[in-house]
């Protein structure tokens, strides 16, 4: 993957950060710190909840209610929840390190030497207004004189940009092959807009049109900022929104690309360049650093696409693509020049779009940009200091359980033949498990030079990843390779690997408590653990068999009895609200909501298993074992969202929100109803043949 220094929306899109199946997206997820005494127990009290609703109308607010109204959200974030205390502590401790580093006058060449110094450059906002645009200026000046016409510049231009500011038109990067997971090809996917989802250009609410008229206000500030006549910028930026909504028009929508069969078009490269037509893809190839004797193949992800981009890109007037090109220049570096700049990129994408009403610290953005940059480093540091080897052990112990659990409830199917079961648990078998930290961990060989510029030093650190990147490209795919840090509290499936993974972060309260009752632990980091294994068997990823590959192992019957179910847990979850008027997106969401279930299921089956033969564990706090699973459960999403972050989260991300987790998911569940006495006419109840079990 490329490193990206942005905070906001532009991000370099390859099949891992596309089909990479986790918990929650960034900060998705909330949930909340659960008081843990000296027991080592999670302790669920009553001011942590509100009793002025009845638990079997509104599980959520009832058991989370009072921590929320305790607990506004900070005004430098779009929400807030014990999944957010988790990341500051990982902040605080990060903040640690780097100023360690930062002191430490260490070695060149050492990795305190480059934490340290990356970090004292991002620090000194003196010398970067100072500097202002100057470290970009050579890149502005490309931009300007971008011409279409001239496609062999056009090219090198656009390999240009693609190796370390952004990705206009589109993005490259390398996949493993949908047909033979264990190689590495190229891919193109569809990029170049810049408000979060092709959507938004078509959003004729009234909302919506605040949006697009808030963007276009952003985009000619910036366009300023780069040099151009105030007077003429507000033209220019309807013009470049105009162009990007011609764009968007030709682009797969989210769902569309949730489909691995639609974005999976392996082509040899004749074939690709005739159906993506009208751009120099040999001097792009060869300016972004892709050796076109390795590539042997590659994916077109999106063929409406890439067989329309670049004849809208010639339809349009030269000025236009090149103030787009600028803006999007400029865009690129906006977390590492002047401090106007930055404050122009919230002002629309952190205030308008997520109602934040402030910046966070320099310290806070500077560290995420040296995360960005050296992100194991940190975790090698991080690991050392703040994970003991003893949890490790424990999670690896509860995989094992849930898989157990998980071939349990397979067997006991009455939807699946027994063919296909056979597959199933041979792929269940085959999931790879990783926790903690790497085995191998990755080398930064690159320098960092305190005589130039942040900015300067971050196109250093770029032209490090792309050129690792484009090494990749018709090698083998790396095994022990990770996609996310240590130090990130959140998890991942990933399909081509057939993998989970499990980062340090997340192995700690109220996930997972080292001494806890294992009721709890299963309620919450054991469901997290089926949530990913189901991963493996949602409507993506249970197209993908045992070694990865894009490969059908159903029968026929049985993919039609999956999908008919998929379909009524898609329908019941487009009717849930979420606030006002608005309802969830059972489409979009799918793939989360049924490995929510499914995780549900699966840990609540393994904890029963850890019971057998054993008499029913005592009540802690009046609370019996069954009832703390389903606790754990709804502690981990509870949290505040602003309504501005709360529409954004609909529109596009395919997690449900933490309150529909909790009581969309609830009511599925027959052993809910037993232990919290739900009865007919409740706000949380469904008969029984409404209730789904897919895994």
């Amino acid at each position: 993957m490329k490193t990206k220094h942005l905070d906001i929306n532009e991000k370099q899109m390859n099949t891992k950060q596309l089909l990479l199946m986790g918990v929650a997206a960034g900060s998705m997820c909330g949930c909340y710190q659960t008081k843990q005494e000296d027991d080592g127990l999670a302790h669920f009290t009553d001011a942590d909840r509100d009793t002025t609703v009845r638990l079997s109308d509104d599980f959520y607010q009832y058991t989370n209610g009072g921590w929320i109204a305790a607990h506004p959200i900070p005004g430098d974030r779009a929400r807030y929840g014990a999944f957010d205390m988790l990341y500051e502590e990982s902040q605080d401790r990060l903040h640690e390190i780097v100023e360690e580093a930062r002191k430490s006058n260490a070695a060149k060449g050492t990795p305190a030497q480059k934490i340290g110094d990356l970090y004292k450059l991002g620090m000194d906002t003196v010398r970067r207004d100072a500097e202002g645009l100057t470290p970009i200026k050579k890149y502005i000046d490309m931009a300007k004189a971008a011409d279409y016409a001239d496609g062999k510049a056009f090219a090198t231009l656009i390999g240009t940009m693609h190796r370390f500011i952004a990705s206009p038109f589109f993005s490259f990067g390398r996949t493993p092959d949908y047909e033979n997971s264990s190689m590495n090809i190229c891919q193109v996917w569809q990029a170049g807009i810049g408000l979060p989802d092709r959507d938004y250009y078509f959003d004729e609410t009234k909302h919506g049109k605040e949006i697009t008229e808030g963007y276009k206000a952003m985009v000619a500030k910036i366009l300023v900022i780069a040099g151009e006549d105030a007077s003429k910028a507000q033209e220019a930026a309807e013009a470049v929104f105009a162009f990007e909504k011609k764009l968007a028009e030709v682009m797969n929508t989210k769902i569309e690309n949730r489909n691995p069969q639609a974005i999976a078009n392996k082509m040899d490269l004749a074939t690709f360049e005739a159906n993506a037509p009208g751009f120099d893809w040999n001097t792009y190839f060869a300016t972004v650093g892709a050796d076109t004797s390795n590539i042997k193949a590659i994916n077109l992800s999106q063929p409406k696409f890439f067989g329309k981009v670049f004849g809208i890109v010639a339809g349009e007037n030269k000025e236009t693509i090149a103030n787009y090109l600028t803006y999007k220049t400029v865009m690129g570096f906006s977390s590492c020049l002047t401090s106007e700049l930055y404050a122009t990129t919230f002002d629309f994408y952190s205030r308008q779009l997520s109602g934040v009403e402030s910046m966070r610290p320099l310290w806070k953005r500077t560290l995420g940009t040296v995360e960005n940059c050296m992100g194991e480093e940190l975790g090698k540091l991080y690991v050392a200091k703040y994970f003991p080897e003893s949890s490790k052990k424990r999670m690896v112990d509860l995989i094992e359980q849930l898989r157990i659990s998980f071939g349990q409830r397979i067997d006991n199917l009455t939807w699946m033949s027994d063919s296909t079961k056979l597959q199933a648990k041979e792929k269940l078998a085959a999931i790879s498990v990783k926790v903690g930290y790497p085995d191998k961990w990755k080398e930064y060989n690159f320098d960092i030079d305190t005589t130039k510029s942040f900015a300067e030093n971050l196109i250093t650190v770029d032209e490090f990843s792309n050129k690792e990147e484009m090494a990749k490209i018709g090698q083998p795919v790396d095994k022990d390779e990770w996609f996310m840090t240590p130090q990130t509290v959140n998890a991942y499936y990933n399909p081509e690997g057939n993998e989970i993974v499990f980062p340090a972060a997340i192995l700690q309260p109220p996930f997972f408590y080292a001494n806890g009752d294992d009721a709890v632990n299963y309620g919450a980091i054991g469901v997290v653990i089926g949530h990913e294994m189901t991963h493996g068997f949602d409507d993506q990823g249970s197209q993908f068999d045992k070694d990865g590959n894009l490969k059908s192992w159903w029968t026929d019957e049985d993919r039609a009895k999956f999908d008919a179910t998929t379909k009524r847990l898609s329908d019941y979850f487009s009717n849930l609200t979420v606030v006002d008027t608005i309802k969830g997106n059972g489409d979009l969401t799918l793939g989360e909501n049924i490995a929510d279930l499914g995780g549900l299921n699966i840990a609540h089956q393994a904890f029963r298993n850890t019971l057998a033969g054993k008499a029913e564990p005592a009540p802690i706090d009046g609370q019996t074992a069954e009832q703390r699973f389903l606790l754990g459960y709804s502690r981990i999403w509870a949290g505040s969202i602003r309504k501005e972050a709360l529409i954004q989260q609909v529109m596009t991300d395919p997690h449900s929100t933490g309150k529909l987790r909790v009581n969309g998911q609830l009511p599925l569940l027959d052993f809910f109803y037993e232990n919290f006495d739900v009865k007919k006419g409740d706000g949380l109840h469904l008969a029984p043949d409404q209730r789904i079990v897919i895994w």
